[in-house]
């Protein structure tokens, strides 16, 4: 990838805080609220003059400088996976301290995530990655043809964060 302007790390690091600050638990957002949170902002400041550039921001969000962090899925900006998330901190697109944020939401968000998947008597394929029901985990269900293999052990901790399997 060509060098990403420190304008564009600006925005990316705004969008990237915005996202952690206000949607850890999701971690995604709309961008119809996304935008409206940018026109409460004064009309002159950094963000606002970078999207406006663009005309919009969803156009803005599709640039080829910011498809390393985030992509849209139909109005919805959504983080890359967090291998390409950890490649853009290693190669200086995303702050360490932006990457130390992101990894802190991302607790949260797996935290809150695993916690029903808990609560539900669920689990995540350790193949498939697919979420299932452990009391109907049968050969075929997964995309093997085998049973799914659990990716968490429950009992192994109070906090879910340390219950993956090895």
């Amino acid at each position: 990838m060509e060098k990403v302007p420190s304008s564009d790390k600006n925005f990316i690091s705004f969008v990237l805080n915005y996202m952690c600050d206000h949607r850890a638990a999701e971690m995604w957002l709309s961008l119809e609220d996304f935008s409206k949170y940018m026109h409460s902002l004064p009309p002159k400041c950094e963000p606002n003059l970078f999207r406006k550039q663009y005309g919009n921001l969803k156009t803005c969000l599709k640039l080829p400088t910011m498809s390393p962090v985030f992509f849209l899925d139909n109005n919805i900006v959504k983080f890359q996976s967090e291998e390409k998330i950890k490649h853009c901190a290693d190669i200086g697109i995303i702050s360490a301290e932006d990457y130390q944020k992101y990894l802190k939401a991302m607790d949260v968000y797996w935290t809150q995530k695993l916690s029903v998947a808990k609560s539900l008597g669920e689990n995540v394929c350790k193949v498939c990655g697919d979420t299932y029901k452990l009391v109907i985990n049968k050969k075929g269900q997964c995309k093997t043809g085998e049973a799914h293999v659990p990716k968490y052990d429950w009992t192994k901790s109070p906090d879910v964060l340390k219950c993956e399997l090895k």
